[in-house]
């Protein structure tokens, strides 16, 4: 008996040896922290199933829709953006963040809502501060440009019932992306990247990269794309400051919608189709934006930081809970 047992044992001792034992605790420590799956694989992950998701939902699944293809075809042709188009585009899109969002949530036995977007909090009063704020930003850059002799009003583009359909319609397709835009580059990505290197250095990196794929928009430039950039750390503040996402989600919303159907500016150098003004631009393109609309003027620099400064002072003392803080892992 004990010369069959004796290569079992040395068997065992040699799995159980210290240095086996250090080989496996540092791998697993690659891959695992004290709270979990460290949060770089975790964000991988996300963006393995966003890129899945995508390529099922929006590459192909949307083609299944009839006149889909001649739609999207027609909107980068004319640099014309359809209602139409925005409300099938956001709202695939949302689709693909939330369903992968939600994967991630069941992997890491988190509720949805820790990622910012809780139903609670749905369209409340931070909601509809944030688009009171946003009307506001978008206004006093519009009237900054207008008193500098760069903007023009023009007369009305369009008269009766095509005012409240069109109003409507552009209203529910900004709004579509406020959600996806902020939840994708501050929801879960914020949550994330904040759990492993802290929120403000997380912040700094989803911005960057929220103004690098607006490039990829028609007509955007440089001086757009480093606006985008401060609108990120915008809704960074206003993500730490009252803890979910509904504010900047209010303010990105009427931001858009007000530069677009509003002022009927161009927004990353698409324009509406069923803007309400006859509005128009003229004079040096840093005052304007040119063909990119009011994000590619430098006014709107200055006006960003007068919402720094009032946003900071109007919301002080009010902080996001520790869970987006970095926790080591």
């Amino acid at each position: 008996m004990e010369t069959e047992q004796g290569p079992s044992k040395s068997l065992t001792s040699a799995l159980e040896s210290p240095g086996s034992t250090a080989k496996a605790s540092k791998l697993r420590n690659v891959f695992v922290g004290p709270n979990g799956i460290r949060a770089g694989w975790r964000f991988a992950l996300f963006l393995a199933l966003l890129a899945l998701l995508r390529l099922v939902i929006i590459q192909h699944g949307l083609r299944l829709i009839p006149g889909f293809l001649k739609i999207a075809k027609a909107t980068q042709g004319s640099g014309v953006l359809t209602p139409q188009f925005q409300l099938l585009l956001e709202g695939a899109a949302i689709l693909v963040v939330f369903l992968a969002a939600g994967v991630m949530a069941k992997i890491e036995r988190r509720s949805f809502a820790s990622y910012g977007l809780s139903r609670k909090g749905a369209f409340s009063k931070l909601f509809w501060q944030g688009v009171a704020w946003g009307l506001a930003f978008e206004s006093v850059e519009m009237l900054t440009i207008w008193a500098c002799g760069g903007f023009s009003f023009g007369s009305l583009a369009l008269a009766g019932g095509a005012i409240l359909k069109y109003a409507l319609l552009w209203a529910l397709g900004f709004l579509l992306v406020g959600i996806f835009e902020e939840f994708l580059f501050r929801g879960y990505s914020q949550f994330t990247l904040a759990s492993g290197i802290g929120f403000w250095p997380a912040a700094l990196l989803l911005s960057a990269a929220f103004g690098a794929a607006h490039l990829s928009n028609t007509g955007e430039g440089w001086v757009g794309a480093l606006s985008i950039f401060a609108f990120g750390m915008f809704g960074c503040l206003a993500l730490k400051r009252t803890g979910n996402l509904w504010f900047i989600i209010g303010f990105h919303t009427s931001v858009d919608y007000a530069e677009t159907f509003v002022y009927s500016t161009p927004d990353s150098g698409f324009q509406a189709q069923g803007h309400l003004l006859n509005s128009s631009f003229h004079g040096s393109k840093w005052l304007t934006g040119g063909s990119v609309g009011p994000e590619g003027s430098l006014m709107v620099f200055a006006v960003f930081l007068l919402a720094f400064i009032l946003f900071d002072r109007v919301y002080r003392g009010q902080e996001l809970s520790s869970a987006n803080t970095a926790d080591g892992d």
